[in-house]
């Protein structure tokens, strides 16, 4: 070790200079021999004067000896002994008397001395500064504290002050020593809510999310935070879940069918007959429906597939020019076109219309010509023309092929089928006269 070098040395110089003095003794109990029968021979002013330089020499060895000093160093409470001629008066002195004893002694560290009022001896007292490095809160500060001094008064020292939650290591009682490292790690208090729960967790310095596992609560794949995941935790922060769950539901729909309609010249103007009945589509669709935390969010529509395509309906229109209106004259009726019809009755009654398809009472389908009758009074197959009195409307030619429950309760004498809802509107209820045909 440095100090065990610096002590070597130091009692190294020590036994050097007593051995000086100790082998000069003899050299001056033989110089005195000498001198004595020297000057038994020597006139009187030689021998004064051999004196005189024999006393010079005894007085320089004496003054030498008188001169050495026993100096005690003592080095952040490791003591070592040396003697040496040396005077101190002064800190810049005791300094150099360390140099010169072999310590390195650094300006930062503390030098105090003291001398003995008698002897002259000196002590002397050094305190190396500890180089200690401080790390919290993200920052790092170097410090040279004195010898002995803790962990706490580090911190003191840096500034940093502490709560219950935080963690220091090493402990705050621990000495400092040449290059200590204390890391201090906060703990922070943080309330975290998820599926409608609050928890409080103590955390060590870190972030959000991290404060999140902490509670306990694992997060999902779209799961999110009120803050960012990294956002650094502080104390008394609140963070919240929020989670994202999904729904898929899958419906059908009705694909509404077009009317077209044709012309056609065999129909006489105002006559209309279905040529292809329509038919409704089907549609299928699948809805995903997202939720946070519960409640509606987001709506979006992942497939749309046609099932059944619909069928257009067809309707031919009439074209074909007919006179305004059919006539009677005496037991003849003539037709829109002039032609003359035979018939053997006529009845007068209410009329009304209906629409809708279906099949007759006969077996027959449903369709414009077949109207609906009380069979006891219009026999099933009877042919029939159908007019208004005036002979501005016109029915025309028909069969008695089906039933009608306002024909079977005398309300109504004939149910008429047309072709379109909106011809049965323009129908509504009137009188008509029904002709039976021979």
């Amino acid at each position: 070790m440095v100090l065990q070098n610096r002590r070597g040395s130091a009692e190294r110089k020590g036994e050097a200079m007593k051995e000086t003095c100790r082998k000069a003794l003899p050299v001056f109990r033989t110089l005195g021999r000498k001198v004595k029968g020297i000057a038994a021979r020597l006139p009187m002013m030689r021998i004064t004067a051999l004196t005189v330089m024999v006393m010079i020499t005894v007085s320089s060895v004496v003054t030498v000896l008188a001169a050495t000093k026993e100096i005690t160093v003592t080095v952040d409470g490791e003591t070592v002994s040396a003697s040496a001629i040396a005077e101190c008066g002064t800190e810049e002195e005791a300094r150099d008397l360390l140099r010169y004893l072999g310590y390195d002694i650094s300006k930062e560290s503390l030098v105090a001395y003291s001398v003995e009022e008698e002897s002259g001896d000196i002590a002397i007292h050094v305190r190396t500064p500890q180089k200690v490095a401080v790390q919290a809160d993200g920052n790092s500060k170097t410090l040279y504290l004195p010898y002995g001094a803790t962990v706490e008064e580090a911190l003191k020292e840096a500034g940093i002050s502490l709560d219950g939650n935080d963690l220091v290591s090493p402990g705050l009682t621990t000495a400092i020593t040449g290059d200590t490292s204390v890391e201090v790690t906060r703990r922070y208090t943080v309330k975290v809510t998820a599926d409608g729960k609050e928890t409080d967790v103590i955390v060590l310095a870190g972030d959000a999310a991290s404060a999140v596992k902490a509670a306990g609560v694992t997060l999902g794949e779209e799961d999110f935070l009120n803050v960012a995941e990294d956002t650094a935790v502080t104390e008394g922060m609140e963070i919240s879940v929020s989670r994202v769950t999904y729904e898929t539901k899958t419906t059908e729909e009705v694909i509404g069918y077009k009317t077209i309609q044709k012309e056609d010249s065999t129909l006489y103007k105002g006559r209309t007959k279905v040529e292809t009945e329509g038919r409704e589509g089907l549609r299928e669709i699948t809805t995903q429906y997202k939720y946070i935390n519960g409640e509606l969010a987001e709506t979006k529509v992942v497939s749309n597939t046609v099932k059944e395509e619909p069928v257009d309906k067809v309707v031919r229109v009439g074209t074909k020019s007919a006179v305004s209106h059919a006539s009677v004259s005496g037991g003849t009726v003539y037709d829109q076109n002039g032609n003359p019809v035979k018939y053997t009755k006529m009845i007068a009654g209410r009329c009304s219309a209906y629409t809708g398809g279906g099949i007759c009472s006969t077996g027959l389908p449903a369709a414009v010509g077949r109207v609906a009758v009380n069979p006891n009074i219009i026999p099933y197959g009877t042919k029939l023309f159908i007019c208004s009195p005036d002979g501005k409307i016109v029915y025309g030619y028909a069969v008695a092929a089906d039933t009608g429950g306002g024909c079977m309760n005398g309300i109504i004498l004939a149910d008429l089928y047309m072709d379109t809802l909106d011809e049965c509107r323009n129908f509504g209820s009137r009188t008509m006269n029904v002709y039976i045909l021979g």
